[in-house]
């Protein structure tokens, strides 16, 4: 069982690749917290996205959304 103090440290604004690829990425969706902190997860092992990744070979650009 996670404790409250566990789960708060999971919501963190995505960086460096993360931001750049996997919140843009087919494999990846982003949940947001009450405080705006980001929980970005990957699909492929549905996990949260690594803070130090530096390359992926599974990206997949997320198509245009309409406005």
């Amino acid at each position: 069982m996670h404790t409250t103090q566990q789960r708060t440290r999971l919501w963190h604004t995505p960086t460096g690749y993360a931001a750049s690829h996997c919140t843009n990425c087919e494999a990846g969706w982003t949940r947001t917290g009450k405080d705006g902190g980001r929980l970005t997860v990957c699909l492929l092992d549905r996990e949260p996205v690594l803070d130090d990744m530096t390359d992926c070979d599974h990206f997949e650009k997320k198509a245009a959304q309409p406005l």
